[in-house]
């Protein structure tokens, strides 16, 4: 059976209606009808900032990921969060929940790998337009770690220095922890949130007020705020547990 995300805080979905059955995720994905592979997306909001969406895993039938906006004033200060929905042909329905638990929604539509066309509920009649992040060319192999303390889990948090995407203040790093995938957006002012992603059925999210690369060999502290959401076969829906995480050298 396919896997199928309802909304949640921190797990995305697209449901791509092309055809039933299911998959495992794949590391790249052929895009089909309405859908998208493995890859970022951003747009320009209203006051000059960035919006990035990242989508974490897609199998062609569902997709996870999460987002950012680069702005550290303004009413989408620090925003981030995940997003979940569905595609039906071209037409793009998203919910979209912050980590202050505030939420909007997002519709439009979709034009495979080339990008998306929406519009925020909090932002109505601006078009939003998505378009490739580029996979950046490689620079430096050079990586960077700290210790990772989540809920009980610890271990090394391994980051490469080279960012992934760097826009209006808001940089984007990506590495691993525990051998799963995991993302580092780090803001100029030392904001920073810290997405790990589990499974299809699973993804904690923590911020830290400042947190910077330059840190990572000496600072010790816990996160403000931190969710995993987990979604139940049983139910049917997805569970919130708060997730409480400390970073140290």
């Amino acid at each position: 059976m396919a896997k199928y995300w309802l909304p949640s805080v921190v797990a995305s979905l697209f449901v791509v209606l092309c055809g039933c059955g299911g998959g495992s995720s794949l590391s790249s994905g052929t895009p089909r009808e309405g859908g998208a592979s493995l890859s970022q997306f951003q747009a320009t909001m209203p006051d000059g900032s960035t919006m990035e969406l990242e989508i974490l895993s897609n199998d062609n039938l569902s997709w996870s990921g999460d987002y950012a906006v680069s702005a550290e004033t303004g009413p989408y200060a620090y925003e981030d969060g995940t997003f979940d929905g569905t595609i039906s042909g071209d037409n793009v329905t998203l919910t979209c929940l912050n980590d202050d638990g505030t939420s909007f929604t997002m519709t439009g539509t979709s034009n495979g790998d080339s990008g998306f066309k929406l519009t925020r509920s909090d932002i109505p009649g601006t078009v939003l337009t998505f378009t490739p992040v580029p996979q950046p060319a490689v620079t430096s192999l050079a990586d960077v770690s700290f210790n990772l303390n989540v809920t009980g889990a610890s271990g090394r948090c391994v980051i490469s220095d080279q960012p992934f995407s760097s826009s209006n203040g808001l940089t984007e790093y990506r590495g691993t922890w525990q051998g799963l995938k995991t993302t580092f957006w780090s803001y100029s002012s030392g904001y920073a949130n810290i997405v790990i992603y589990v499974n299809d059925y699973a993804i904690d999210s923590l911020n830290f007020a400042t947190y910077r690369l330059s840190d990572f060999a000496s600072v010790t502290k816990g996160s403000n705020t931190g969710y995993m959401n987990v979604y139940s076969p049983v139910t049917k829906v997805i569970l919130k547990f708060g997730a409480v995480g400390t970073v140290s050298p």
